[in-house]
């Protein structure tokens, strides 16, 4: 069948017409010959990512979108895809870092398409970045006034560790979180924030030592989300080290 088609190109257009008729076996195969001919082909990359995904070849489908993020760094739909297919792993550490990603290059989009220069876009970008710090930096006030006039108020403290994360202040992230767990250790949010606190510092051990703390926790609790996200940091540092 192959034969028939001339270039990658070609491949890849009868793949989409496969592809709307839900012959996904028959346009995963077209889509795979266009790559082989141009591994660079952005189109086929993203229509073979989207079509693992749909046949629940996530790991396959994750691989595709982060090398059409390389080649197109700029791709919102990349990280798009990448963010989904992260959630369905369980992975939602990795997945709300694409979403960020995503919604970043759509506004830089959205910018470019109001005609404006890239030096333009670059200081836009830096203006809303310092508006986000200024945003974080308020927040940190204001939470530390919670503490100051309820020193055991255990969502003080997590709020001012998330908001400290938020700066890129993670050492004084992390000291929040372990005084919030210290108010409340059946707190796992606070379990989940402190292991990312560790991350973020370097402290790979010590974040999984907490996440493994963490999990009991949110399992007693019926907390899933941060059971969920501690489960899959373990999977993924434990991984990473051997």
């Amino acid at each position: 069948m192959v034969e028939h088609f001339k270039d990658a190109h070609q491949l890849y257009q009868e793949a989409l017409r496969l592809f709307k008729a839900y012959k996904y076996e028959e346009s995963t195969h077209l889509l795979e010959e266009s790559l082989t001919l141009e591994p660079r082909h952005a189109n086929a990359l993203e229509a073979l990512g989207v079509i693992y995904g749909k046949l629940n070849r996530l790991d396959e489908a994750i691989q595709l979108m982060k090398r059409l993020a390389e080649i197109d760094p700029d791709h919102v739909m990349a990280h798009t895809n990448l963010s989904q297919f992260y959630v369905r792993k369980g992975m939602i550490q990795e997945a709300e870092a694409e979403q960020a990603e995503a919604r970043r290059l759509s506004w830089k989009a959205e910018l470019r398409a109001q005609n404006k220069t890239e030096s333009e876009i670059n200081a836009l970008t830096q203006a809303e970045e310092e508006k986000e710090k200024e945003s974080a930096l308020r927040k940190i006030e204001q939470y530390r006034k919670v503490i100051d006039f309820d020193p055991n108020d255990v969502l003080g403290y997590f709020s001012l560790g998330s908001a400290y994360a938020q700066a890129k202040q993670f050492e004084d992230s992390m000291n929040a979180f372990k005084k919030a767990i210290e108010v409340d250790p059946k707190h796992s949010p606070s379990y989940v924030g402190l292991g990312e606190a560790f991350e973020a510092l370097g402290k790979k051990e010590e974040a999984l030592q907490i996440y493994k703390q963490g999990i009991p926790v949110a399992d007693d609790r019926g907390d899933i989300v941060p059971l969920r996200k501690m489960e899959n940091r373990v999977r993924k540092l434990t991984q990473s080290a051997s």
